[in-house]
């Protein structure tokens, strides 16, 4: 049987170029080493078929070996610890995301502090406590009247600075600065559609189209047998990313590309698999991303669509917790402390509202998508309402306090003791003319209905403080008999009533007792939930972090480099190059010998 005089050649050679793809691919992963999405490749190599020779051997004819062959390059995979890492990046991220905004709402609070509310309802009632003991004082009137006002912006500050100035309309510019402005901003930004050309969109609508651009280059590469590991690398690293904003499922399909569900839709994926690039390639191939619909009850397209269908659907039996959690990621989180209605879903692709005082005006975007509304679904209007809560009971324990008539408490807003109608001014013995009210109100507002955004010291007892009080300036006719049901800016800064009461101080006294009552109670009710929600999302954020670290470890040991492993595949690669290249060079110095002899 023939042999060729260069099979000893062509086999070393075949060690040299494998040994050089080796060594190629190894510095590839040391220069990548540290970026984000890469996963470590290794060359495959196969063994050349050998060249059989006759011979008598039990096992047949005897064989040559014939070199060495790299069929490919391969990068280390685990779909199950992909799969993973992005659950557990979903779940860190939108614990992040709600501990960040709760973070804010917790230093908005403002609690324990001498600023905070529970510090000057304490003063408040202390001064009245100080007004019964000097019932004609105007420093003490004064007081009182201050402590209200202070408590009242108080309020108002903590309401806008949850809500903004206008939560009736969530998009409006002037609640930017707010928490659920906040919240409604980053929405927006994650959920925008196409803006532009390529990806110029919001989060999800850019990462879909990265993803579905290189499912168009990788199929494209394996159908013309070129390796597509980096362009995989970089797909990964764009699934990993999109997975920070919601939960992410990722079919591998059998020509290299991926389908990618988002988001806990079900049925409609947001990557396809790529059939094509389309005419003018505007929109990335395999890009599902679509359209909301414009109007109420309108039709969209692809994922946005389904989207706004499935939760849609949703709003009305399940919690804005529940569908967070569905959702998943940074987005879920946005969810679940804004809140959500139906409405809020069915219109996504509204326009954004621009201006406050004209609801009615928009911009001329209407792929955006509109800020969720807050309801009391979510933490944010759950945590609002409850600071109402807080205004409605101070409001109801200082209109209406519980005084003592003839010996007996008598709650005055429901007591039993005949009332006349109270006239609709009083006169101070300055005569001046006072109109009668309430010492808190809170005046109707087209841009909020919270009571906390509104309540107020009464107008004419905020004029009075600005003017000066003087003694007896809010002291009735003695000829009028006043429990105080609809006369309490008189009553509870009256000076001299006719023997109604046990004394000139019974409300003053009635005040200062309500002390340790419901508006107490129900703001320390209001920060325990503050601090609960607060704590628990840092707690989760903990541990949710930690779980994250744990396994990007694990993935990094079974698809990262390791560069120690590096260097020394490094040295072994050169040795082989190094040994390989000795045979071919023994080999030329045997053949230059023959060459000579030959020769002569």
């Amino acid at each position: 049987m023939y042999i060729s005089t260069y099979l000893t050649l062509d086999t070393a050679l075949s060690g040299v170029e494998a040994a050089q793809q080796q060594l190629d691919i190894t510095g590839q992963n040391i220069s990548n080493a540290s970026t984000p999405g890469y996963a470590d490749q290794t060359v495959n190599l196969v063994e050349s078929p050998p060249l059989a020779i006759a011979g008598s051997g039990s096992d047949g004819a005897l064989q040559l070996g014939t070199g060495v062959n790299a069929t490919g390059v391969s990068n280390a995979s685990d779909p199950y610890l992909d799969s993973a890492w992005r659950a557990q990046n979903a779940a860190t991220s939108g614990a992040n995301t709600t501990q960040t905004y709760l973070q804010q709402v917790q230093a908005a609070v403002n609690e324990p502090s001498t600023t905070g509310i529970n510090s000057q309802l304490s003063k408040f009632w202390s001064d009245w406590n100080t007004l019964a003991d000097n019932p004609t004082s105007a420093a003490a009137q004064q007081a009182v009247i201050n402590d209200g006002e202070n408590l009242s912006q108080t309020f108002n500050t903590l309401s806008n600075t949850l809500n903004g100035p206008d939560p009736l309309h969530p998009t409006g510019p002037t609640n930017s600065s707010s928490v659920l402005g906040q919240v409604n901003a980053q929405y927006q930004d994650v959920m925008q559609g196409p803006t532009g050309a390529g990806a110029s969109g919001g989060s999800v609508y850019n990462y879909a189209y990265q993803i579905a651009s290189l499912n168009a280059s990788i199929t494209q590469a394996t159908a013309i047998g070129q390796s597509p590991n980096n362009l995989i690398d970089q797909r990964n690293a764009a699934i990993d990313g999109l997975s920070a904003l919601g939960n992410v499922t990722v079919q591998n399909n059998t020509d290299g590309s991926v389908t990618v569900y988002f988001g806990g839709v079900t049925g409609t994926a947001l990557v396809k698999d790529p059939v094509g690039i389309p005419p003018g390639g505007t929109v990335p191939p395999g890009d599902n991303f679509g359209s909301y619909s414009t109007t109420v009850g309108g039709t969209g397209t692809g994922w946005a669509q389904a989207f706004q269908d499935q939760y849609k659907n949703d709003a009305a039996t399940v919690s804005a917790a529940s569908l967070a959690n569905t959702v998943g990621g940074t987005l879920g989180a946005l969810i679940g402390l804004a809140g959500y209605s139906a409405s809020g879903f069915g219109n996504l692709g509204q326009p954004v509202q621009t201006s406050a005082t004209a609801p009615t005006t928009y911009n001329a975007t209407t792929t955006g998508a509109a800020g969720v509304p807050a309801t009391q679904a979510g933490t944010i209007g759950t945590l609002s309402t409850q600071l109402d809560n807080v205004a409605t009971a101070l409001m109801n324990e200082v209109n209406n306090p519980a005084v003592v008539y003839n010996g007996t408490a008598v709650q005055t807003s429901t007591g039993t003791k005949p009332v006349p109608t109270p006239p609709a001014t009083t006169t101070a013995a300055n005569g001046a003319t006072t109109l009668l009210s309430d010492f808190f109100v809170a005046p109707a507002s087209t841009s909020t209905n919270s009571t906390a955004a509104t309540i107020q010291v009464a107008s004419s007892l905020q004029q009075a403080a600005i003017n000066g009080i003087t003694p007896g300036q809010f002291t009735t006719s003695g000829s009028y008999n006043d429990n105080g049901v609809n006369n309490i800016q008189t009553s509870t800064l009256g000076t001299s009533f006719a023997g109604n009461y046990s004394s000139n101080n019974d409300v003053a006294l009635a005040e200062a007792n309500n002390s340790g009552g419901a508006a107490d109670l129900s703001y320390q009710s209001f920060i325990q939930t503050v601090g609960s929600l607060a704590s628990g999302a840092k707690q989760q954020d903990t541990t949710a972090s930690a779980l994250q670290t744990q396994i990007s470890n694990q993935r990094q040991s079974v698809e990262g480099v390791d560069l120690n492993n590096e260097m020394a595949n490094l040295i072994t690669e050169q040795q082989s190059y190094q040994a390989s290249a000795k045979v071919m060079g023994a080999f030329s110095t045997v053949m230059d010998s023959l060459m000579t002899i030959v020769g002569q």
